[in-house]
C-alpha cells in the first residue's frame, strides 16, 4: 500500500458480526487497489473486533481503530481525520460494494474536477424486502433542489474529496443524529457540485432494526431533528413557515409519511407557490429543478389520495416532466 493512497475507505462498525465479513471482502476484492481501509470498531460487544482483526492480519490496507462506543458521527469524523487519501469513500458494515465500484467512482471524480461529492445508484435488499433498484439523478441542480426535502445521496455510496471537508472544516454534526449525512450535504451544497454515477455500484441492506428506521418511527424526535435541517435551508430562501407549513414540509420529506397523512391539495398548492416565489427572489435553486421536485411530491400525494381533479394542476405537469426528464 502506498504511504499516500488515492482513496481512504471509511467504515464504522458496531455489533456488526452478522454481515461485516461480506462487507469487508467486497472492498478488499475491488478491481482498484490503491486505497487504505479504515475500520472503526465502535465499542462492539460481539465478535466484530475479532472478525476485523483477521483481515488486519492478512491485508496491509486494513487499518483498525478499536475503542469504547462513541457513536456513528464521532466514528466517521475520526475516520476522516485519520484518512490520508485524496478521496474518502464511505462504506457501511452491512452493505456490499460491487467489484468495480471504486474504479468507476475514482475515474468519474478524476474526469469531473468540479464534482466534490458523488454517489451511485443502489440495489436495496434484505429482511424479506423485494430487491429493488434506486436511481439518483446525476444533475447538480436537481440534487440540490431535492435537498429542500430529503437527502440526495445513498450515504454509504458516496465518494468525497477530502480537501473539501478539511479546508472548510466540515464534519458530521452530532446535533443531527440519524440525519448527519443530510445536514452535511446541505453545507457542502454551498461550496461544491454534486453528482451520481448512473449505475448500481452498491447493494444496500435494509434492516427493520436499523437505527434510521427506528428513528423514523419516533415522529416527534425525527420531526425535531429534520426540522432543524429544513429551517437552515429554508432560511436561505428567506422563508419563515408557520407550524402547519413546517409539519407539511416534514410530511413531504418521506413518501411513507405522505401515505400516512391526508395532505390537502389546496394547502399543498399554496405552499408550493410560496416556495417557488421565494426561489424567484433568492435564486437559491434552479427553478425548473425545484418545480420538478415539487411535482414529484404532488404525484406521490395524488397516488395515495386518488383525487383526480389534482391532475389539472401545473404541479401534476411538473411531476410528469420529472418522470420524462429522469435525470
Amino acid at each position: 500500500m502506498s504511504d499516500f493512497p488515492m482513496v481512504s475507505v471509511v467504515m464504522s462498525a458496531y455489533n456488526a458480526e452478522k454481515y461485516i465479513a461480506e462487507s469487508i471482502e467486497s472492498i478488499l476484492s475491488q478491481t482498484y487497489d490503491n486505497f487504505e481501509f479504515i475500520i472503526i470498531d465502535d465499542g462492539s460487544n460481539d465478535t466484530t473486533f475479532d472478525i476485523i482483526k483477521k483481515y488486519l492480519l492478512i491485508d496491509e490496507r486494513v487499518i483498525l481503530i478499536s475503542r469504547s462506543n462513541k457513536g456513528l458521527v464521532v466514528s466517521l469524523n475520526e475516520g476522516i481525520l485519520k484518512a490520508k487519501g485524496k478521496y474518502i469513500l464511505r462504506m457501511d458494515a452491512d452493505d456490499i460494494s460491487f467489484p468495480d465500484r471504486i474504479t468507476k467512482q475514482v475515474s468519474y471524480m478524476e474526469e469531473n474536477p468540479l464534482i466534490g461529492v458523488c454517489g451511485t445508484w443502489i440495489e436495496s435488499f434484505g429482511d424479506g424486502k423485494k430487491v429493488s433498484k434506486h436511481k439518483y439523478s446525476s444533475s447538480d441542480e436537481y440534487l440540490k433542489a431535492r435537498l429542500l426535502f430529503s437527502t440526495c445521496f445513498a450515504h454509504p455510496s458516496v465518494i468525497i474529496r477530502r480537501s473539501l471537508l478539511i479546508d472548510n472544516n466540515f464534519f458530521y454534526d452530532e446535533g443531527y443524529l440519524y440525519a448527519e449525512d443530510f445536514e452535511l450535504w446541505t453545507r457542502l451544497s454551498n461550496v461544491t457540485n454534486f453528482s451520481n454515477v448512473d449505475e448500481v455500484l452498491l447493494r444496500y441492506r435494509v434492516l427493520n432494526n436499523s437505527v434510521t428506521r427506528i428513528a423514523d418511527r419516533d415522529y416527534t424526535q425525527r420531526y425535531q431533528v429534520l426540522s432543524s435541517v429544513f429551517d437552515n435551508f429554508l432560511a436561505s430562501l428567506n422563508i419563515n413557515n408557520n407550524d402547519h407549513e413546517n409539519n407539511m414540509h416534514f410530511i413531504l420529506s418521506v413518501n411513507t409519511r405522505i401515505r400516512d397523512n391526508n395532505l390537502s391539495f389546496k394547502d399543498l398548492e399554496r405552499y408550493f407557490n410560496k416556495l417557488i416565489q421565494a426561489n424567484v427572489e433568492s435564486n437559491k435553486f434552479d427553478q425548473l429543478a425545484l418545480k420538478r421536485n415539487l411535482g414529484k411530491k404532488w404525484i406521490w400525494n395524488l397516488f395515495y389520495r386518488k383525487e383526480m381533479k389534482a391532475i389539472f394542476s401545473k404541479y401534476f405537469f411538473y411531476g410528469i416532466l420529472d418522470v420524462i426528464c429522469k435525470k
